[in-house]
C-alpha cells in the first residue's frame, strides 16, 4: 500500500533515498540536515515499505508586499515502476491542501505546454492557467487573480 508524508527535520534517511533514487547521487548527512531544517524547503513523498515511489519538492517564496508567502512547486516525479497509480495526483493534492492550510497566497508551478499528462493532471486538480504565462498553473489560497 502506498503511503504519503511530508518530510520533517528527522527524515534524513528518506531524503537520501529520494536523491539516490531520482538523482543517482549520494547526499551527505550534513546536506540532508541542512535541507530538512530549512523552513523554506518543503518535500512530500510517496513510499511503499522502504521504497520511494515519488516526491514533490517545493519552495516557500516570501513576497515583498504585505501578502502571504507563495509556494513554488519545483519537481513532481513518480518512479517509472509506480506510474499510472494516481500517485502524482495524490501528492499534488496534499501539497496544494497543505499550502492552503498554511495560508499561502498561491501555489504555482511551471511546465511545458506539450507535457500533456502533466497539464491534464494540473487541470484536473483545479489549476488555473495564467492569462499571459500559458504554461504556469496557479492554485489560489489567500490570493485572488488580478486579471
Amino acid at each position: 500500500m502506498i503511503a504519503y508524508q511530508r518530510l520533517q527535520s528527522n527524515d534524513d534517511v528518506w531524503l537520501k533515498r529520494i536523491v539516490k533514487t531520482f538523482r543517482q547521487q549520494e547526499l551527505t548527512d550534513e546536506k540532508a540536515r541542512e535541507i530538512l531544517q530549512n523552513k523554506k524547503i518543503r518535500i512530500w513523498m510517496a513510499y511503499e515499505e522502504e521504497h520511494v515511489c515519488g516526491y514533490v519538492l517545493a519552495y516557500v517564496l516570501p513576497r515583498i508586499d504585505m501578502g502571504d508567502d507563495m509556494l513554488m512547486i519545483y519537481h513532481c516525479f513518480v518512479h517509472e515502476n509506480y506510474q499510472h497509480r494516481h500517485i502524482a495526483e495524490e501528492m499534488m493534492r496534499r501539497v496544494i491542501d497543505d499550502a492552503r492550510k498554511s495560508s499561502m497566497h498561491y501555489t504555482f508551478l511551471i511546465t511545458q505546454e506539450d507535457n500533456s499528462p502533466a497539464n491534464a493532471l494540473y487541470q484536473k486538480l483545479g489549476g488555473h492557467l495564467h492569462e499571459e504565462n500559458k504554461n504556469v498553473y496557479y492554485w489560489y489560497g489567500t490570493g485572488e487573480p488580478k486579471l
